[in-house]
């Protein structure tokens, strides 16, 4: 029996998937299988917002050469704090 697809709507795992996808763009390199696998299944995580394919996302980045892994993450941070420090101050309401 096939599980149902869920489709995620949560602005915050769309932000990191589509941070990830950029820096993996900046790491690329033709002819890396792994790098190739996971921007295509990045991509794929993006356009169907699936559950599924996040998760196929999240399994071929852990397959992907532990240096590019590193190097992907280094850039997703430093990208993820541009966006932070372009995206303003966090408004914040009063609880009573």
């Amino acid at each position: 029996m096939q599980r149902p697809v869920t489709h995620t709507d949560d602005d915050a795992t769309l932000c990191s998937i589509e941070i990830l996808a950029e820096a993996v763009e900046m790491a690329f390199v033709p002819g890396v299988l792994e790098l190739r696998t996971l921007r295509d299944a990045l991509q794929d995580a993006l356009t169907s917002n699936s559950s599924d394919a996040i998760r196929l996302a999240y399994s071929a980045f852990s397959r992907v050469d532990r240096d590019f892994r590193q190097r992907i993450s280094h850039h997703a941070l430093s990208l993820a704090s541009l966006r932070r420090q372009n995206a303003g101050p966090i408004l914040r309401t009063a609880r009573r």
